[in-house]
């Protein structure tokens, strides 16, 4: 993982993660995706939700169509502050 500048940081609800800027853009796609998708699985309480697969083994993470839609968001809003950051670095 790059350090310094190089890492973003997201926090969401009670997710913390640090991305790589090449990292971050595949999990942005990988969501959005998802999003489009609407594959929805019910869970044990009734409510549908939809699974966010990782890397890891055994962990995932699950969403209801409101939380997913607000990931959405704010991995939108940090891709354009990523590259007002990178704009205003280079002048």
């Amino acid at each position: 993982m790059p350090v310094g500048h190089n890492v973003l940081h997201l926090c969401f609800n009670n997710l913390l993660i640090n991305f790589s800027l090449e990292d971050f853009l595949i999990f942005r796609d990988a969501v959005k995706y998802i999003s489009q998708e609407k594959s929805y699985t019910s869970f044990p309480d009734g409510r549908k939700r939809i699974l966010l697969h990782t890397p890891f083994d055994g962990i995932h993470f699950s969403f209801d169509p409101h939380e997913l839609h607000q990931l959405v968001s704010c991995l939108d809003e940090a891709y354009y502050m990523q590259k007002i950051y990178s704009y205003l670095k280079t002048n």
